[in-house]
């Protein structure tokens, strides 16, 4: 027969273990997360995707940036891009993709884009795509989505 203490204890540890479970998922729904700056800032703040309102030419920018890279690395697929933008600039640019190289360029291009038709001081993290388009895709596929294309999320 269970103690009183003993039957307290297991409540205890039951609701230890739902609090346990339940707090990822939780902050999971906010989307609300802690992205690290330089100098070892954090930001907590959800993740915008809407990168053209905040960068209105990025498309064309980094299409023009990247075409050698494009060409040069014969290599296709999707660099995920994230950055923060402050007063209208660009800082922070992670990308993950391709291979190496490739996410280096994309990285150095980002620093080039013109992001001031939103410059707000508060930081905005962003996340988008950069889509490298095989040439050997048919046709349709390749003039709809041209070389390189830019695609929300991340």
């Amino acid at each position: 027969m269970s103690t009183p203490t003993s039957l307290a204890r297991r409540l205890l540890a039951g609701a230890a273990l739902l609090t346990l479970a339940a707090g990822p998922a939780l902050a999971q729904n906010s989307g609300i997360e802690r992205v690290e700056v330089r100098g070892g800032r954090v930001l907590e703040t959800v993740p915008r995707h809407d990168v053209h309102s905040a960068c209105s030419t990025i498309e064309e920018e980094l299409q023009t940036a990247l075409a050698r890279t494009w060409a040069d690395e014969g290599r296709y697929g999707k660099v995920k891009v994230q950055f923060v933008l402050e007063n209208g600039r660009v800082s922070a640019v992670q990308a993950r993709g391709v291979s190496n190289a490739v996410s280096r360029q994309v990285r150095a291009a980002m620093h080039k884009v013109d992001c001031t038709s939103r410059a707000t001081a508060d930081a905005q993290v962003y996340r988008f795509s950069v889509d490298f388009v095989d040439p050997q895709a048919s046709a349709d596929a390749r003039m709809a989505a041209r070389n390189i294309r830019i695609s929300s999320g991340g």
